[in-house]
C-alpha cells in the first residue's frame, strides 16, 4: 500500500492542530479537529490536493475554539462524526468505541478515551494515533470541566493508549511549546503526569492542583461546538428529521427566556434535585397532569419548550402537545443535563408560571 497523504496544520491563536489524511489511490480523505477560522485554508488544501473529503472528525467538544466541522460539511458534503456520548443532533455519525470508518483502502478506528471530557475519542490510523487532549506531548488535557475525570483520564491513557506498540506516533490536538508529535514510548518514559513511574493517586493529586483559568472562549465555543460550530438559526432549531419531534437547543431557549412557555415534565423530586429546573418553568409531570395542563392552554400558537432530564420524556411530551393542537412545541435537546453543562441558570425551589 502506498504512503498515506498526511498534513499537520496549525492554528496559532489557540495552538490547535488539525490533521488531513488521504488515500493516494482513491483520493478519499478525512480531516480531524478543524478550527472554524481556518476553514478556508483547509478546504483550499483539499482542493489543491484533489482530495474527496469523506469525514470530518472531532476528538471532543472543544472549549477553547470553535470547530470547523459544520462549515466544512456545508462546503464539501463530508459527514461529521463525533462521540455518541454527546448525543449531538447536528452530527451525521455518533461514534461508538471501536467503530471504524473507511476512506479509500484505509480505516480510522475510534477509541473512547474519556477524562479530559466525558466524550473524548482518539483516532487510530495505521501506526498513528490522534489523541485530542487526552494525551499531549509531555502532558495531558485538564479534567475540571465538561464532566472530566482524572481517574478516567488515567485509565484512558495508561490502559488504552499506552497499550499501543511503543513506536506508535502520537499526534495531539494542541501543543504550546513547539512540539509537533511524540510516541507512546516517549510518553511512557518522560510524561511528567502520566509516565509509567506515576501511580493513579499521584496523577489525581497533580490534576487537582493545576488551578487553571477557564479557556477564554469556553462560553462561546462549547454551545457552538454542540452544533458542529454552526450558530445560524437553521442549526439552533432542529426540526427533528430523524425522530419527527421538533427540538430546540439550550442556547436558543436561554436566549428567549421570558418569551417562551417552558414546561418541565419530570416529577417534583427531579424538579428540585441537583440538576434543578429552568427559572420560571411550569411543572407538569408527563402523564395525566400534563394532559390536563395542555387542555388549559388557550394560546396554541405560543412557542412552548418541554424539558426533562435528558430529552427522552420531553420528546414524548412534545409529540403529545402537537397532537393536542400546540403548533410550536419543541423538546429541549439534551434536557437539563445539557443545560447544566452549559452553566445556564437553574433554580431548585418550587417556582412556576
Amino acid at each position: 500500500m502506498s504512503q498515506i497523504i498526511f498534513h499537520q496544520l496549525f492554528e496559532r491563536e489557540t495552538s490547535s492542530y488539525t490533521y488531513l489524511l488521504g488515500d493516494p489511490e482513491t483520493r478519499e480523505a478525512i480531516i480531524i479537529d478543524p478550527v472554524v477560522e481556518m476553514v478556508e485554508r483547509d478546504v483550499g488544501l483539499v482542493k489543491e490536493l484533489d482530495l474527496k473529503l469523506k469525514y470530518v472528525l472531532d476528538t471532543h467538544i472543544h472549549a477553547d475554539h470553535i470547530t470547523g466541522s459544520g462549515e466544512i460539511r456545508k462546503r464539501t458534503g463530508a459527514k461529521v462524526a463525533i462521540s455518541g456520548v454527546y448525543n449531538n443532533s447536528c452530527a451525521d455519525i455518533l461514534l461508538e468505541d471501536g467503530q471504524e470508518l473507511e476512506f479509500g483502502g484505509r480505516k480510522v478506528k475510534a477509541l473512547s478515551t474519556p477524562g479530559h471530557t466525558a466524550g473524548c475519542m482518539s483516532f487510530k490510523v495505521e501506526d498513528m494515533v490522534f489523541t485530542g487532549d487526552a494525551l499531549l506531548v509531555r502532558g495531558c488535557g485538564r479534567t475540571d470541566f465538561q464532566d472530566g475525570s482524572s481517574e478516567k483520564l488515567f485509565h484512558s491513557v495508561r490502559e488504552r493508549l499506552f497499550d499501543f506498540p511503543s513506536v506508535t506516533t502520537v499526534f495531539p490536538a494542541h501543543d504550546y511549546k513547539g512540539f509537533t508529535k511524540t510516541s507512546i514510548e516517549m510518553e511512557q518514559k518522560h510524561n511528567p503526569r502520566l509516565s509509567l513511574s506515576i501511580d493513579k493517586e499521584k496523577f489525581k493529586e497533580i490534576m487537582a492542583n493545576l488551578n487553571l483559568a477557564n479557556p477564554k472562549k469556553i462560553h462561546e465555543a462549547v454551545p457552538a461546538n454542540l452544533q458542529c460550530g454552526l450558530r445560524e438559526k437553521e442549526n439552533i432549531v432542529n426540526k427533528g428529521v430523524k425522530t419527527g419531534i421538533p427540538t430546540i437547543t439550550p442556547e436558543e431557549t436561554h436566549s428567549k427566556l421570558g418569551h417562551l412557555r417552558v414546561v418541565d415534565v419530570r416529577g417534583l423530586d427531579e424538579f428540585n434535585n441537583q440538576l434543578g429546573h429552568i427559572p420560571e418553568a411550569d411543572l407538569a409531570t408527563l402523564g395525566e397532569e400534563l394532559e390536563e395542563k395542555l387542555k388549559r392552554y388557550q394560546d396554541k400558537d405560543r412557542d412552548t419548550v418541554f424539558v426533562c432530564g435528558s430529552g427522552m420524556r420531553s420528546a414524548k411530551a412534545t409529540k403529545l402537545a402537537m397532537e393536542k393542537g400546540l403548533k410550536n412545541a419543541y423538546s429541549l435537546d439534551g434536557g437539563m443535563k445539557r443545560w447544566n453543562e452549559l452553566h445556564f441558570p437553574v433554580e431548585r425551589d418550587m417556582g412556576g408560571s
